[in-house]
Formats: structure tokens, sequence, C-alpha cells
């Protein structure tokens, strides 16, 4: 669990260095993604009280980015840079490796970025806070699916760690805890694990076509849009 903690959050926690053999604490990642919802959909309610539902709706997507320390936000914008640009698989792992970020990049985070806002804006704030702690948990049961589903194309970096045996195992465990905290909604919760399905399946495919597996970024840019398709479940009235 600290793994997972200090794997996907900016929260300082004792002892998650010293555990490479806990594969970052993958099992527990749509425990960590529910938490992060949870602190996000809090501000919404906050914010929502004494500001209109958009700024309530930038102050939870902010929240999230500043929790989780924008990780999945820098998969998404190197993981369109690389997989629409380059024309080999070692020069799109190149790019994706390039700090800098392109066209591709930066238009693949102005649109999940505002998709998330629109989103959410649109929602009560009740149905805002189930749908952000629904959200976390799918999408980061998303990023457990791409690690189960891709070879990891690297041999070092965070999604090398985060990869291994027992795959299975931690799939069941993450499916479980997804599942516990979908009860919130159990009927929207359905509809969001469809999309947020296909939204991996589409990155899966893409990754696997492009660059022949999986990296670090790949499974930032499928929890994100993961987590775009699971807010879509929760808009619709």
């Amino acid at each position: 669990m600290r793994s997972a903690i200090g794997f996907l959050t900016v929260v300082p926690v004792g002892g998650a260095e010293s555990a490479p053999s806990s594969r970052l604490g993958r099992a527990y990642f749509p425990a960590i993604g529910a938490a992060v919802g949870l602190a996000a959909g809090g501000v919404y309610l906050l914010a929502a009280t004494f500001l209109t539902p958009l700024v309530a709706a930038v102050a939870a997507v902010a929240t999230s980015a500043l929790l989780t320390g924008g990780l999945h936000l820098d998969g998404l914008a190197d993981s369109a840079d690389g997989l629409f640009g380059g024309s080999s698989p070692g020069r799109r792992l190149e790019i994706m490796r390039d700090p800098r970020i392109g066209s591709f990049g930066v238009t693949a985070l102005v649109l999940v970025l505002v998709g998330d806002v629109a989103l959410l804006a649109g929602m009560a704030p009740l149905r805002a806070l189930a749908a952000l702690v629904i959200a976390g948990a799918l999408s980061r049961l998303a990023m457990l699916a791409a690690i189960a589903l891709l070879p990891n194309v690297r041999e070092d970096g965070l999604g090398a760690a985060a990869s291994g045996g027992h795959r299975a195992r931690d799939l069941a465990v993450g499916v479980i805890l997804a599942a516990l905290v979908s009860l919130l909604d159990p009927r929207r919760a359905l509809v969001a694990a469809a999309c947020a399905a296909v939204a991996i399946l589409a990155v899966v495919l893409l990754a696997r076509s492009r660059i022949g597996g999986a990296t670090g970024d790949v499974y930032g840019a499928g929890s994100e849009l993961a987590q775009l398709a699971a807010l879509i479940a929760f808009a619709v009235r």
C-alpha cells in the first residue's frame, strides 16, 4: 500500500522506495485512485457551495493533478507525441522519453482536461463526488489491465517496475477493490466500467501496433483516458 501511495501520489510515505519487489503496490491502484477522487470530490463539494459549478470542476481537476503530481497527465502527453509521431517504433520510444512536449501532447492534454472539467461542471455536486471516486478507481483498474495485457518494451523506468509476475492475482485484487468502490452508484458504475474498458482497449491496441507493447507513459495515458470515459457515463442524464 505504501508503494502504491508513493508511486501514484505526492503524499510522503516511508518505506516505498525499499520495496521494489512489491511491483509498486499495483494491486492497490484502484484504492489509491478512489482516495484521490474522494479528495477531488470533496473540493468540488466545498467549491460548489460558494462558487459556480465550472469553477468547482476546475478546482476538483486541479486537486487531482496536484495530488498525483501530474504523473498520468505527463504520460498522456508523452504517449500522444510518441504514438502519433515518429516513423518507427524505436523513434517513437525516443520521442516518448523526451521531456519536451510536442503538438500532439499539448492537444491531448488540453482536450482531456477540458473534457474532465466540462463533464464535472454539468453534474450535481453529489453525483460529481461519486463520479470522481468511482472514475478514480476504474481508471487505475484500467492501468492494471494494460499492465496485464501488454508486454513492457523497456527494461528500466516506472513502467518496468510496475510490471512483473503475479499479474492475474494483482488484477483480481484490483477488480475486487474497484467493485467495492462502485457500490456508491452501481448502475452508473457499470456503464462507466464499460466505457473505461473501451478506452483502455483502444490504448492497448494502439500501443501494441505502434511500439509493440507498453511503457509507463502508456499506462498513464490509459488511466487518463479511462477516467474521462468513466466520467462520460456519469454525465449522461
